[in-house]
């Protein structure tokens, strides 16, 4: 009877183990170079101005690729609306649609000498494939971003709740950081928290750094490695994107006439 009890006890936990953490849904992503990696700048777009980035992140153990089609668009100087559509591939021989996002973000303080640039972020999800899906979430929350110098950070405060009641609410903590170490290069490092809808605690401690450059006046391209210092599921994590916003800006070149 004891070994018998043992036996359903270790079962019963590889169970709990595994239905304890969901899959590594991405949400919303900023269009570069307007954030960093997944941290989302408090600085709007432009009105009017439509940013469009293409992207994939190789995470190994679990392995799998992530191609991304993230979009914002300014509807005004102060507001925009985010989307963006992943799709998973080679996950244990399965592929399709993770949770589709989409979200409006309104910028409410203009940066200071001292005092940050604050905006507020409202979202939902749509579900993807059940295997990737946390079958859809409504929330949103609030981002502040500060430059000083060639440095610039954002922070990203969420709060999420799943439509299915079974699930737990997400929270989620984004903090990254941008330094302008030359006129098209620019560094980045980010530090990712979430405690998701599959967890009653804290699930994803994830460092991330790579770098930005400058491909065209209205084009960046992004390269960075994530490792994860918790579980490590995943382990690790490459990431790539390229990035476009239009219209692309113009420089005016202004003629001075001297009179004769």
């Amino acid at each position: 009877m004891k070994k018998l009890a043992f036996v359903l006890g270790i079962v019963n936990l590889l169970i709990f183990s595994a239905n304890s953490y969901g899959f590594d849904n991405i949400g919303l992503i900023p269009v570069q170079p307007n954030g960093v990696f997944s941290t989302l700048s408090a600085y709007t777009i432009g009105e009017q101005k439509t940013g469009v980035m293409v992207s994939v992140d190789r995470s190994i153990e679990p392995n799998f690729y992530r191609f991304s089609l993230a979009l914002e668009y300014g509807t005004s100087e102060n507001t925009e609306v985010l989307a963006n559509f992943p799709f998973v591939t080679g996950y244990n021989g399965l592929e399709g649609l993770d949770d589709i996002s989409f979200g409006f973000k309104h910028k409410i303080i203009d940066e200071k000498r001292f005092g940050p640039t604050i905006s507020y972020l409202i979202g939902f999800s749509a579900p993807g494939r059940d295997v990737f899906s946390s079958e859809g979430n409504f929330g949103g929350g609030i981002i502040l971003s500060k430059r000083v110098g060639p440095f610039q950070g954002s922070i990203n405060l969420f709060y999420y709740k799943p439509t299915k009641a079974t699930l737990e609410d997400m929270f989620e903590t984004r903090i990254g950081f941008d330094l302008a170490a030359g006129h098209n290069f620019d560094i980045l490092s980010e530090l990712f928290i979430r405690k998701g809808h599959f967890s009653e605690s804290i699930e994803q401690i994830e460092g991330r750094i790579g770098y930005r450059v400058k491909t065209a006046k209205n084009s960046r391209a992004l390269l960075g490695l994530g490792y994860d210092f918790k579980n490590r599921t995943p382990e690790w994590r490459l990431f790539f994107s390229i990035s476009f916003i239009f219209p692309e800006e113009v420089n005016e070149i202004k003629r001075i006439y001297e009179e004769e």
